[in-house]
């Protein structure tokens, strides 16, 4: 798939996109800092360009015949660590709906903070992305399930030509990770293959292979790596401390063990703790401020997903910091992107969500049978059209009709299948209520009496 990058920075989404597979032909960004960034590490295929100039971008961006158009537009005026006053910045989040718009291509992806979701700017843009024929899947998505060591949650907006909305929800869902990645898990690619076990007795082994059983772990055997063993210059004192400083949302927490995700990065993220926090830090932290490693840059770096030696060449420190804070984390991009192309190519189908299967019971009378029946149906016909799903009812079933091997199906198996699609269909039309979390059809839920 031909992508195309609008708000690009120093080239997080781009990373992860290509690690997933997509053939990245242009990016634009209007800051030189990270354009100069961009083209050491990623490549020449961006430009330095002001996206409001829609008039002279659009035509450029369609002439490039993308396949999916992404971005982050700026999300300062919406971030709970800004006055979130909708201004100049929340505006090209209509202007990147706009150049979709123009350009038309089948997908795209956008990213912003979850507080985005309800500003008017959003609205705007949602607005015309829905009259331009997208169907949108619009899900928040914690980094830390998506192999990135940090409790970064994001709002994500995957948009399809012709699709139903939610189309990719249950897709994303299955992307997830059992459980966070933590710093220590990042860490692991710097330690090598090798692990530090504190030993029982004087004398005895404390380093081993990761391809070795591991000793017996009791409560002393989580102690700080000793000096004399550094696997990573940089990682040295942050293994032995066992625990890092990040500077707090206004009152929040400060201090982070290893053994969880690190909080959202921002620009300030590797600030020293202050007087006033050692004079009152807070109560949750699980050691004092001033026993905590300070992270590095190179280290925070890392924990947005940069890989190490990025190269950041002679920009002002300052500059980096806001450069790694603004970026979309590579591997939480990657994951996107192969849900992406795997739906692109058929590869997966939607799952059958809410209860259906409950409402064939209740009001067609389905017996439990029927009911594993029909919904094997839906997910067969789902698998013919290429796991597509369709805004319009009366276009998925005539595309049903036109494909590949539907024909040379029985009659009685091609009438089963238009079947189930229309039971499905109509009964997602049904109004919902929710009841203790979950969906149920209204006509099956007793009346709320005051």
């Amino acid at each position: 798939m031909r992508a195309v990058e609008l708000f690009a920075g120093a080239g997080g989404m781009s990373l992860g996109l290509k690690q997933a597979g997509f053939d990245l032909v242009q990016a634009y960004d209007s800051w030189l800092p990270t354009v100069e960034t961009y083209r050491r590490n990623v490549g020449a295929h961006i430009w330095q360009h002001d996206l409001k100039d829609i008039f002279h971008v659009g035509p450029m961006i369609a002439a490039l015949a993308p396949n999916i158009i992404c971005g982050g537009p700026p999300c300062q005026d919406f971030s709970m660590a800004g006055e979130r006053i909708e201004g100049e910045r929340a505006a090209l989040t209509r202007a990147f709906a706009m150049l979709i718009c123009i350009a038309r291509p089948t997908w795209f992806l956008m990213e912003n903070v979850p507080q985005a979701a309800t500003s008017q700017a959003w609205v705007d843009a949602r607005a015309m992305l829905v009259r331009a024929g997208y169907g949108l899947t619009e899900a928040k998505l914690d980094a830390s399930f998506y192999g990135v060591p940090q409790s970064r949650k994001r709002l994500f907006v995957i948009g399809r030509l012709g699709e139903a909305d939610g189309f990719l929800d249950s897709a994303l869902a299955a992307a997830r990770s059992h459980s966070p990645m933590t710093v220590r898990d990042m860490l692991g690619d710097a330690l090598g293959d090798t692990f530090y076990a504190h030993p029982r007795m004087p004398g005895k082994r404390g380093i081993w292979s990761a391809d070795d059983p591991a000793p017996t772990m009791r409560g002393s055997s989580r102690r700080p790596m000793p000096p004399s063993y550094q696997p990573h210059p940089a990682d040295a004192a942050l293994v032995a401390a066992g625990a890092f400083y990040t500077r707090p949302y206004y009152e929040g927490r400060g201090v982070w063990t290893l053994d969880e995700p690190a909080p959202s990065v921002i620009r300030t993220t590797r600030e020293r703790p202050r007087p006033k926090y050692l004079a009152s830090p807070h109560p949750d932290d699980p050691v004092p401020a001033q026993q905590a490693a300070v992270l590095t840059q190179e280290q925070v770096a890392r924990i947005q997903g940069f890989p190490v030696g990025w190269d950041w060449a002679d920009a002002a420190s300052r500059d980096i910091d806001q450069m790694i804070a603004n970026a979309v984390p590579a591997p939480l991009a990657e994951a996107i992107g192969r849900v992406i192309l795997a739906r692109e190519a058929g590869e997966t189908i939607p799952e059958i969500q809410g209860r259906f299967g409950q409402w064939l019971w209740r009001s067609r009378g389905f017996s439990k049978a029927a009911v594993r029946n029909a919904k094997s149906r839906v997910n067969r016909a789902r698998r013919l059209l290429g796991g597509r799903t369709f805004a319009d009812a009366a276009m998925e079933l005539a595309e049903l009709e036109r494909a590949k091997g539907f024909e040379s199906l029985p009659a009685g198996t091609r009438w089963d299948l238009r079947k189930a699609l229309r039971l499905y269909r109509e009964w997602q039309a049904e109004p919902k209520v929710k009841r203790e979390g979950r969906e149920q059809p209204a006509a099956d839920v007793a009346p709320l009496v005051a």
